[in-house]
């Protein structure tokens, strides 16, 4: 299996709190745990490998990821807030987990709930049914993604997705305003 790329730091993060060990501790690097990061190829994509014991059975975790050679930027105040590059679509998540994420942030975090969309809407393709733009069923890969996807299927259209997206940004601006 070739090793996924890793946008950024957030998505790499949101990766590992959304794979927790199998018996169930969620605990990962980053919160407060001893771990290890070793650099393994260094060029134009770097493959970097994270590496710690749960906490909860001692069993060794490693992931690997690809990372870009040169960081990305970071968000600054008053920018839009984003999982990955806005470019490609994600190796570490499928647009059906993003859509979890969306779900998660919704009420909380609108920024990160429309971020969530727009790396949805990077799977967006024309589909050969009617020509309209929507995200293809062989994107989902994973068991939750597919289920987010057979819940509503609908959502995964580029025009609802928009929708969505915009109704998050709006609703965090309105909050972000003064009283």
């Amino acid at each position: 299996m070739p090793i996924p790329l890793a946008r950024t730091a957030a998505e790499t993060n949101l990766f590992l709190e959304l794979h927790p060990c199998p018996c169930g501790d969620g605990a990962f690097p980053g919160h407060g745990l001893p771990w290890s990061t070793s650099v393994l190829a260094v060029g134009a994509e770097n493959t970097v490998r994270y590496a710690w014991d749960c906490p909860g059975c001692g069993q060794r975790r490693e992931y690997d990821f690809r990372t870009p050679g040169e960081p990305g930027p970071i968000t600054r105040a008053g920018e839009i807030f984003r999982w990955g590059d806005g470019v490609t679509p994600s190796q570490l998540l499928d647009p059906g987990q993003w859509m979890l994420v969306a779900d998660r942030f919704a009420a909380e975090d609108g920024a990160r709930a429309a971020a969530a969309i727009d790396e949805v809407l990077l799977f967006v393709r024309r589909g050969p049914v009617l020509r309209r733009y929507v995200v293809p069923r062989s994107a989902f890969r994973t068991p939750s993604g597919r289920a987010r996807y057979r819940r509503d299927r609908g959502e995964f259209s580029r025009k609802s997705l928009e929708c969505t997206r915009d109704g998050f940004r709006v609703r965090e601006s309105r909050s972000a305003e003064p009283d």
